[in-house]
């Protein structure tokens, strides 16, 4: 019935468009087009054994522009996909009118109210995270008073969403929602704003389904002023379960989730401090699941507060953000003393809010909250921390050659109550290297060197090991990319038993919109993450095909 709702909202918009285009002596008409192939063949490597993986992955995106109006379509053929549920079909579209101050959306979209605590809706095939809307939105800015000093934004959201389990494809949660957001800046330096959002949801854990609604209310101050930035949001949520085998009793607990920045930018200067407190379900260990009806739904993703990175080694052991229980903060700064010379340092510490006891004193286990301030993070292990520092120098040797050095430390613990000594640790001290030479103007070399130094508790040998990863780049511009990578480990316990990666890889841009990227080899597998949600990738060895058109 829902996904009905959004086919006439799309059938409807189609006939008022065709309707008032027909009525327009003038169209300006134009398309634009991009299509992108993925073809990957080879094994997968696990504890228990190796698996055959292909996957063919086929998305073509048309828009077509008529005057004030967009119509847009996406064509996907996944048989199979590489992460999540195969589509075969028209997987998205859209009907838009845009004119002057208003915007007008049926069909699919996806919608980030201020910074995510109440709605964040995004696609991440990396990782297979997909909440898109099925619906309507009407969106309204405008500048008023004699110099436009008074700005307005306002949006207005309804639709249906589907949450397939990244990490469980056969489960899929269901949500009904409707939710609005505004913001206004009265005054040149300031900014209000405030949400809404009412769901009805379907939870499901195995063949039962949990009935809830939920409400979610959002507050936000915005201050700017000379090179001063300010942000801080609050929302407070409700969900109302109802009884069913699992859950008996009708529940309606709160949760609550907090995230601030402030920033400081001048010439060859900044600084900036995050704080997040995320208290959506704060709850004991055994009632953490992801079936839980009360926990943070999947479309508020918050910022995670944490650096993230675009090299291998960085990215490896990542924090998996905990959005129901999670209290932290950042510091980033940067600095330019030499145009040659940039210096870039960051600190970060997160973790839970409490620490729990067993207080049953039989075989049975029944855990109890120990009261502490919950303002401000914990470097103890009771708290599941995670903490990082890290220091890189980027410097311009000449115009032709430039080099980049880090070093980072962290620290990560997923801590067990009923026995400690069965605690995840893992602690890592990674050292990237990047070097880049271009020569004959059209000619550059580059290459990417990391080491890790890693500890983890839960390794039943060596609890010590290293990884080393190089990749090594020759491009001639603008159309060919030539590259090699290798990593080695004295892990014994790498899940795919392996102690060497090798790849090589091609990448042909037969023009600057058209480009293939061929690749061979073996890839080491572990945590990927986007925006603070994370999924396990299994190592894999084989071929692999990207193919991406651009027309417009």
């Amino acid at each position: 019935m829902r996904k009905n709702t959004g086919a006439v909202l799309f059938f409807v918009a189609l006939f008022l468009i065709s309707a008032s285009v027909a009525a327009q002596p003038k169209l300006n008409v134009r398309v634009s087009a991009s299509n992108l192939l993925r073809y990957g063949t080879g094994v997968e490597n696990s504890l228990t054994g190796d698996v055959n993986k292909k996957y063919f992955e086929e998305l073509l995106d048309a828009r077509l522009f008529v005057n004030e109006f967009m119509a847009g379509v996406r064509y996907e053929y996944d048989d199979p996909i590489e992460f999540g549920k195969s589509v075969k079909g028209i997987s998205q579209r859209f009907l838009e009118f845009k004119k002057e101050d208003f915007t007008v959306r049926a069909g699919n979209f996806y919608e980030v109210f201020a910074s995510g605590l109440t709605l964040n809706s995004f696609e991440s095939r990396p990782i297979g995270w997909n909440t898109m809307f099925d619906g309507g939105k009407v969106n309204y800015k405008r500048s008023f008073g004699k110099k436009g000093n008074v700005k307005f934004n306002g949006t207005i959201v309804a639709g249906g969403l589907d949450y397939t389990d990244i990490n469980d494809t056969a489960r899929t949660e269901t949500y009904s929602i409707r939710a609005a957001n505004f913001s206004i800046s009265p005054v040149k330096y300031i900014s209000l704003g405030g949400s809404y959002l009412y769901t009805e949801g379907k939870i499901p854990t195995g063949t039962i389904n949990t009935d809830i609604t939920a409400e979610i209310f959002e507050g936000n101050l915005g201050l700017n002023y000379k090179g001063f930035n300010l942000l801080f949001s609050y929302a407070n949520k409700v969900t109302i379960n109802q009884p069913n085998s699992i859950f008996t009793q009708s529940k309606a607990p709160r949760g609550d989730g907090a995230y601030g920045s402030l920033s400081y930018t001048r010439e060859g200067f900044g600084i900036t401090v995050d704080y997040k407190n995320y208290r959506f379900n704060v709850t004991t260990p055994d009632q953490r699941s992801a079936t839980d009806p009360f926990k943070s739904l999947p479309f508020q993703n918050a910022p995670s507060a944490i650096k993230v990175y675009s090299t291998t080694l960085l990215s490896r052991f990542p924090h998996n953000v905990d959005f129901n229980d999670e209290v932290g903060w950042q510091v980033d700064v940067f600095y330019s003393p030499t145009p040659k010379l940039t210096l870039n340092a960051n600190a970060s510490l997160t973790s839970r809010h409490y620490d729990y006891v067993d207080v049953d004193t039989t075989t049975l286990t029944r855990y109890e909250r120990i009261d502490r301030s919950a303002f401000l993070p914990s470097t103890k292990n009771e708290f599941s921390p995670y903490w990082e520092l890290f220091f890189e120098a980027e410097y311009y040797v000449n115009k032709n050659l430039k080099t980049k050095l880090g070093v980072s430390r962290k620290t990560n613990i997923l801590y067990s109550i009923i026995n400690p000594a069965a605690s995840d640790i893992i602690r890592t001290f990674t050292v990237p290297l990047e070097v880049q030479y271009t020569f004959g103007k059209i000619y550059g070399v580059k290459l990417n060197a990391e080491f890790q130094q890693a500890y983890n508790s839960l390794r039943s040998g060596d609890t010590h090991f290293w990884s080393q990863l190089s990749t090594l780049s020759i491009s001639r511009s603008p159309n060919i990319i030539v590259s090699g990578t290798a990593e080695f480990t004295n892990d014994e316990e790498d899940p795919s038993g392996k102690k060497y990666w090798i790849k090589g890889e091609l990448v042909y841009k037969f023009t600057s919109a058209n480009t293939v990227i061929v690749s061979y080899g073996s890839e080491r597998g572990g945590i990927q993450c986007s925006s603070g949600i994370c999924r396990y990738v299994s190592p894999f060895n084989g071929f692999r095909l990207t193919i991406m058109n651009n027309f417009n």
